[in-house]
């Protein structure tokens, strides 16, 4: 149990997406401050986003690929940890009932594989209005900035590869402890709605720059003037020994 709830709060980290074609991720222990691995995010085309992960020396140790062809808020994903032999895969599915398939019922099958020891497991879940799959949580919140921004609480139902299911989350701003030069900072926690869950997962915190000096405001905008800059929790991906460690993301365009 503990390690499911666990989850919940562990795939925010790469749960990010951007206007800028190409920017890197620097993970940082959150306690020693020592680099522990890099993100290196591409978007291959608008709709088709891949993500490597690298250590220390440069050398590959898992990738991700994301397709937002269906959803911006709940894509497609697939997820592969070297490391360990994690692998993670989500695809949407039109539900089908006595041999036709429904458009309008929509599902996702997930398959996860804790380790290369480990037997795959698949379950298919059905579609929520407020499912949020992997980096289409930066989406959610982006197109929600004006609500977010003024201080509102949002709720969303995150999916867990793990657990095979999704579990409800809060989102709202709090202050933040520092400022970027020649921007506009918004902070946002991160945390799981259910009070028995919550006593045994950790607080996520975000950090966003908002160019100010950008005259038109408007939401069709939001993604090229905003950007995530830092992210502060739990990471999306283990060690060799299956570990998740706390670290402080650190991210350049």
């Amino acid at each position: 149990m503990l390690k499911i709830i666990m989850a919940i709060l562990l795939s925010i980290s790469t749960s990010i997406a951007s206007a800028d074609q190409k920017f890197i991720g620097y993970a940082y222990d959150l306690d020693t401050q020592e680099l522990l691995y890099t993100e290196h995010h591409n978007y291959l085309t608008p709709t088709l986003h891949e993500v490597q992960y690298k250590e220390v020396d440069g050398e590959l140790f898992a990738t991700k690929t994301i397709d937002y062809k269906h959803s911006y808020f709940a894509p497609d994903f697939t997820q592969h940890n070297l490391r360990n032999g994690e692998k993670i895969d989500i695809k949407r599915k039109a539900r089908s009932e006595n041999g036709a398939k429904h458009k309008d019922q929509v599902q996702y099958q997930v398959q996860y594989q804790e380790s290369s020891k480990e037997t795959l497991q698949k379950e298919t879940i059905n579609y929520s209005p407020k499912l949020i799959i992997d980096a289409g949580f930066d989406y959610f919140i982006t197109e929600n900035w004006q609500v977010l921004s003024s201080g509102k609480e949002m709720t969303i139902d995150y999916l867990i590869p793990s657990s095979q299911d999704y579990y409800e989350l809060t989102i709202k701003e709090e202050t933040c402890k520092s400022k970027f030069q020649n921007e506009s900072q918004y902070c946002f926690s991160i945390s799981a709605s259910s009070f028995f869950i919550s006593l045994f997962s950790n607080q996520l915190k975000l950090s966003y720059s908002k160019n100010s000096s950008t005259k038109n405001n408007s939401e069709d905008n939001n993604r090229e003037n905003i950007k995530l800059m830092g992210f502060q929790g739990r990471s999306n991906i283990s060690d060799s020994k299956g570990n998740y460690q706390d670290v402080n993301i650190i991210y350049q365009y």
